[in-house]
């Protein structure tokens, strides 16, 4: 793919520059922009702009909150969890999908934890750990006016580090004049958060920190490296090659100490992590989901779900176009990534297509997936959950779409889609599909997990 040709051409302009020399609190400053800078220089060769996620309405509860970060001071043993950007709502109840379960899976749930929770979600009453959540802590009026007082304070200060830096990126990677001043903030806006979270960990004392994509959370994990604190991450997604957050050389000072993935079959290099620190946990989301929903009876024998993003709205809409000239008596179900939403040309694409629906995606994928027989769907982390829970699962390989069948195990779990003929066999054959699906999703253990936290962290 293109993308990967591009951050294999970006990390070998890294490896021969200098970039990583300029420090700030002794942490590479280029860390600090690297991801930013590799998307521009990737949209500036193929025009490609990362989706993100939308921003629902703050309710403004910042000092009730931070009057509840107070009573944890002092605790011993303490678990802090930063969660991830996008909490689930799983029968009407807000949760991380990555962490939540953890807990009330394991004797974490007895123990003294802090869930810190990021402000762009409604419905704080509905949270799973309601009484151990506090607000993300750029919503206190302190943190408000570190930041406040850095924006103006930090480019005057560091402004001949910032500059050479990004005479150094310009050297390298071409920049455009006003990522200058994207540089300065993002500067100013870490090392407010630095000096913020170093003072907020001197205080709490806790004795570990997890966090869910370290890209959001590297204030965090500096200022916990500075005091000695452990950190870990979970696993978010499925990686399977070079990405624009993760390609890299590992870094001690501002990189997690530990990466907790979802089976074994993602222990390897692509998170830019020394593959013994890589640990496999397991997926406690499904356990937590065996344990608390009430089955699902209704089944959609007839309804194939196809799971689509923002990067490949057309080519999804384009293979329908093609696979619903076939005979069966098939429909078909898009459920859209929550950053993807279809233009007039798609919307018009999307009419054109036989027996072709939108469905809702606000109901988190884990309690639709059961629900459907046939899935289908390019590289996304769904149709991997999809494999997990015993749907037959197929992957698109045609008008455009690449998904990653040549890596070990794919080909075995998985039935590829080249074309319409390919298509009505993966809806009339047995299934062929291997029985190692637990390679991508391990069983979660409790026990193993607690070891792990006693042990290591």
């Amino acid at each position: 793919m293109e993308e990967t040709k591009l951050l294999e051409d970006i990390y070998n302009k890294e490896k021969n520059s200098e970039l990583g020399k300029i420090q700030l609190f002794g942490i590479p400053v280029w860390r600090i922009v690297r991801y930013n800078t590799r998307l521009h220089y990737i949209h500036s060769k193929t025009g490609y702009i990362a989706s993100s996620s939308p921003q629902q309405k703050v309710h403004n509860r910042s000092l009730k909150l931070l009057s509840g970060f107070w009573k944890y001071i002092g605790k011993d043993n303490l678990s802090v969890f930063f969660t991830f950007n996008r909490l689930i709502n799983t029968n009407d109840i807000l949760l991380d999908k990555f962490e939540d379960p953890l807990i009330e899976l394991t004797d974490l749930q007895k123990s003294n934890y802090v869930i810190v929770d990021t402000p762009n979600y409604v419905g704080y009453y509905k949270r799973v750990h309601r009484n151990h959540s506090v607000s993300n802590e750029y919503r206190t009026l302190f943190m408000q006016i570190l930041k406040n007082a850095s924006l103006l304070v930090t480019p005057i200060l560091l402004r001949g580090k910032i500059c050479s830096l990004y005479s150094m990126v310009n050297e390298v990677f071409k920049m455009d004049s006003y990522q200058l001043k994207q540089y300065q903030r993002a500067v100013s806006l870490f090392a407010a958060s630095y000096l913020y979270y170093s003072i907020w960990f001197r205080l709490l004392r806790p004795r570990r920190v997890f966090v869910v994509l370290r890209e959001g959370y590297f204030p965090v994990i500096a200022a916990c490296k500075k005091l000695g604190i452990p950190v870990a991450e979970f696993q978010h997604g499925i990686t399977m090659d070079k990405t624009v957050s993760y390609t890299g050389d590992y870094d001690q000072r501002i990189d997690p100490d530990y990466f907790l993935v979802f089976g074994d079959y993602w222990k390897g290099p692509q998170f830019g992590m020394p593959l013994d620190r890589i640990i496999n946990i397991g997926w406690a989301y499904s356990k937590y989901l065996q344990k608390t929903i009430v089955e699902n009876n209704e089944k959609h024998d007839k309804e194939v779900l196809v799971i689509s993003s923002p990067e490949i709205s057309d080519a999804i809409l384009d293979a329908l176009q093609e696979l619903s000239k076939n005979d069966a008596d098939y429909s078909f179900d898009i459920r859209l990534h929550p950053c993807e939403s279809y233009n007039g040309d798609q919307q018009e694409k999307l009419k054109a297509i036989p027996k072709a629906q939108v469905v809702d995606n606000k109901t988190d994928s884990a309690l639709v997936l059961p629900t459907y027989k046939y899935v289908v769907g390019e590289n996304s982390s769904v149709i991997y959950e999809a494999l997990s829970v015993g749907c037959k699962v197929g992957m698109l390989n045609m008008c455009g779409l690449r998904p990653a069948i040549d890596l070990p195990g794919i080909k075995d779990n998985f039935f590829v889609i080249n074309n319409r003929e390919d298509f009505e066999r993966f809806l009339t054959e047995d299934s062929n599909q291997s029985t190692s699906k637990a390679e991508f999703y391990s069983e979660f253990d409790s026990k193993r997990f607690m070891e792990f936290i006693e042990n290591k962290m």
